[in-house]
């Protein structure tokens, strides 16, 4: 400033235009020093957001291609469908893992092309749902590569829409789980080949336990007369019927292939409790008096009650449960004649009905000591009268179609698989 007085000081006067001139020189340096001063910091400024975007590109650069590296390593790619165009995008990884070549036009129907026919109606679903806006869930498909390779992948994808929420886009990711799959399969044949060795184990201890009860069977029929292959024979006409009324759809919440089953196995222990009656009264050769007949009716007791101590034993136990119902109850009759509690329609159980009907069968058939065998018609005769009365009608409907197969056991004395052939034979 000082300069610039000397400057001016020799040709200083009092004229109000050179006042003029020397103020508008020192706002003009003025303004010039102001603007010099503010271009550089300008220029300072942007160099350092230069160089901090330059920072920022670089560690976008190294993010981007760790994610890359990322979804390589796990076989995850990215892929976005426009709703409108229906144009497909993927990216790199996605390509190599359909093992297509560089994206080119129709890129949803070379994917389309690449999933299997199986799993077609699936993706095809998917593409529906997602035109109608609606997100599907993850889902699994199989893609058929090159030599007939299979590829499997899992899918996920969420739904853009926009400000009116309208869909507008589906961005997803596709990932190789064929390794998984692969191991899954492996785990399932594993199991289910150990499934296979424990069900094998399980028959064996069942055959064996059903050996050992048969045998006990066997043991408490031997005081009684002679009735040949008499377990084996009702076990059979036992299965016969309720595999009819399985068919037929009756009792619906008792009756179904388990039952079948059961009842079968079962069948056997409906007269073990007369190894508790004496020998004078269970090889009477004649007609029981009254009161050896009460002795006798106490059979179906004492099966009973040795069964339920064996209850307690194994909680609630199919087996032991229906051998009971069937011990207690297979002397009761439809019209409530019958013993040990004059039972009487429904409420006998099914399994004792049935006990019934195929013990009286064989009985009929059979020689005892105290009368002959009868014929199968006259037997079938004596069924059909005791219809409504003995007999539960239906079962006696389903006997009366399915006659000749009775008649085809008793006669063949027909051997039921699992059963032990040497004991029913003794």
């Amino acid at each position: 400033m000082k300069q610039l007085e000397a400057e001016w000081l020799p040709q200083r006067s009092d004229s109000a235009q050179q006042a003029k001139t020397m103020l508008d020189y020192f706002a003009d340096r003025v303004d010039y020093q102001i603007q010099t001063h503010l271009v550089s910091e300008l220029m300072a400024r942007y160099v350092e957001v230069s160089r901090q975007l330059e920072i920022q590109n670089r560690q976008l650069e190294q993010s981007d291609a760790s994610r890359r590296e990322a979804q390589k390593i796990a076989s995850l790619g990215n892929w976005q469908l426009d709703l409108a165009t229906q144009e497909l995008w993927w990216s790199d990884t996605m390509g190599e893992l359909l093992e297509l070549e560089e994206p080119e036009e129709g890129e949803l129907q070379r994917f389309l092309d690449t999933i299997h026919p199986g799993d077609l109606p699936l993706a095809q679903l998917m593409l529906e749902s997602i035109s109608r806006g609606i997100e599907p869930p993850p889902y699994q498909l199989r893609l058929m590569l090159g030599e007939d390779r299979i590829k499997w992948v899992h899918i996920r994808c969420v739904m853009h829409r926009d400000l009116s929420g309208t869909p507008v886009a589906v961005h997803g990711t596709i990932q190789d789980i064929t390794a998984s799959k692969l191991a899954e399969e492996k785990l399932q044949k594993y199991n289910d080949h150990l499934e296979e060795l424990v069900e094998e184990k399980v028959k064996v201890i069942s055959a064996s336990q059903l050996s050992t009860i048969f045998a006990l069977v066997k043991l408490a029929e031997s005081r009684d007369d002679d009735t040949g292959n008499h377990i084996g024979r009702t076990a059979a006409y036992c299965r016969l019927l309720a595999e009819k009324l399985l068919e037929r759809g009756e009792h619906p919440q008792v009756i179904n292939a388990e039952f079948v089953e059961v009842i079968t196995n079962a069948s056997p222990l409906h007269d073990i409790g007369k190894v508790g009656i004496p020998d004078a009264i269970l090889l009477k050769p004649g007609r029981l008096t009254p009161e050896e007949f009460e002795v006798m009716k106490t059979h179906v007791i004492i099966g009973h009650e040795t069964l339920a101590s064996v209850q307690e034993q194994c909680d609630l136990n199919a087996f032991v449960q229906i051998g009971m119902d069937i011990t207690l109850c297979h002397h009761e009759k439809w019209d409530g004649s019958g013993y040990p509690a004059g039972l009487k329609g429904g409420e006998i159980p099914i399994s004792a009905r049935i006990m019934a009907l195929a013990d009286v069968y064989d009985a009929l058939r059979s020689k005892r000591v105290y009368k002959e065998s009868f014929s199968h018609e006259t037997s079938m005769d004596i069924i059909r009268r005791g219809s409504g009365k003995h007999f539960d009608p239906l079962l006696v409907e389903l006997f009366l179609q399915n006659h000749m197969d009775f008649r085809g056991i008793f006669e063949q004395s027909i051997q039921l698989p699992g059963f032990p052939a040497a004991l029913c034979n003794i």
